[in-house]
């Protein structure tokens, strides 16, 4: 058994990940030595009842927001994109 440390956001999620040291106003939890979070994606547990559960839809939740903002243009992409833009209405765009 492990004793790990962790705070919780406003909707009882893990915030910020868990410790085994101590932490201020943290709740303290003993899990068992294969307890997922412990290998996982603390920020995806829910403290409900004593206990930390996964919770799959906000876990999916999570990947699909890091897809989008990896499929996003970066900056760099962008400015490309608006120069090529810029240089097809000054040159006429071929016409």
């Amino acid at each position: 058994m492990k004793v790990i440390h962790f705070l919780v956001d406003d909707n009882n999620y893990v915030s910020g990940g868990i410790s085994y040291g101590k932490m201020e106003d943290a709740i303290k939890l003993e899990v068992t030595d294969d307890h997922p979070i412990l290998t996982d994606n603390a920020n995806v547990y829910k403290y409900e009842n004593g206990e930390l559960v996964a919770d799959e839809e906000y876990r999916q939740k999570i990947i699909d927001e890091k897809q989008e903002k990896e499929n996003e243009p970066s900056d760099e992409e962008l400015n490309a994109i608006a120069l090529m833009e810029l240089a097809q209405k000054v040159y006429g765009g071929g016409k």
